[in-house]
């Protein structure tokens, strides 16, 4: 650019930036072409300073702004603009850089960590309230430890799982199949699991992995799979639900004899009726009959991560 705000060199990568061929620029001021309009007063009046002092608070170091394309977009650039004397006319250089994809990346970062951070927080809160009730709910530290480490491995098991989808949510059969599988094999059959494909939200994958947890853990106690006969029957649908859009979950324990409610309704049990009620948003209900235990629990589909 000339020091009277004209432009008397324009290269290739610059007409591939703006759009703007150097025939169409030659002569024309710079503050029109490619100096956003709210830049301009500023890029003017600096110019006069420098003609009328000899100084440039901006020249001779890098400095980030947006510039003006043909078609109106404004992109972010680095700048930096040199003042030279070296050819037939004092001019000054203006290097640039289009930075639109650094500062994408860098808005992307930004969002994940926030992310992060609110994933993070609420964990955590998880966790603690899950200490703080199984402390509440255990006679001693082994029986804390027993039970508070085997909820940490199933929450761990449905964070790996939306870990590996990106947090996007997975299929309801994926994460009953993490948790029941192994009595599942071949070797052993003690349990049976199927149902439409259904995509959960992330929320609904945490709270179902606990829901799920926790049933294994009392049938392994004192139900299904205490006992040799002892069987487990998984099933979902859509269509036997009370409510359109909500779905049917059923856990059914079978191959027992003479089974009773217990008297008062374990930690385990609870902590499946606020899954069930606070984070999917449904409800539950628990029968003991006769030959087993018979869990059912419906909640909406699409509800928030």
């Amino acid at each position: 650019m000339r020091v009277d705000g004209t432009i008397a060199g324009w290269n290739d990568v610059a007409t591939r930036v703006f759009g703007w061929s150097f025939e169409e620029t030659r002569g024309r001021r710079m503050s029109e072409m490619i100096i956003p309009p709210q830049h301009r007063e500023a890029h003017e009046r600096g110019l006069s300073h420098f003609i009328a002092t000899g100084e440039g608070p901006v020249l001779d170091r890098h400095f980030e702004i947006t510039a003006l394309r043909r078609d109106g977009h404004e992109l972010p650039i680095e700048l930096s603009i040199t003042f030279t004397r070296q050819f037939d006319e004092p001019v000054f250089l203006g290097f640039l850089r289009d930075i639109s994809e650094r500062q994408e990346a860098h808005r992307q970062q930004e969002l994940l960590l926030a992310e992060l951070s609110h994933r993070v927080k609420n964990m955590l809160a998880v966790v603690a309230g899950m200490a703080t009730q199984t402390a509440r709910s255990s006679s001693s530290m082994e029986t804390f430890i027993e039970a508070f480490s085997g909820r940490l491995k199933a929450l761990a098991k449905g964070h790996d799982m939306l870990t590996q989808n990106k947090w996007e949510g997975g299929a309801l059969l994926d994460v009953v199949e993490a948790l029941l599988g192994p009595y599942a094999l071949p070797s052993d059959m003690r349990a049976t699991f199927g149902g439409p494909p259904v995509t959960l939200a992330a929320k609904q994958i945490l709270s179902l992995s606990m829901v799920l947890h926790e049933l294994i853990t009392n049938a392994t106690k004192y139900g299904a799979f205490a006992y040799p006969e002892g069987r487990v029957t998984v099933s979902w649908d859509w269509s036997t639900a009370e409510r359109s859009g909500w779905l049917h979950f059923a856990w059914k324990e079978s191959g027992l004899n003479d089974i009773k409610a217990p008297a008062h309704e374990g930690f385990g049990f609870k902590m499946i009726g606020l899954s069930a009620g606070h984070e999917l948003g449904g409800s539950s209900l628990v029968e003991w009959q006769s030959d087993g235990l018979l869990f059912t629990m419906e909640f909406p589909e699409g509800q928030s991560t």
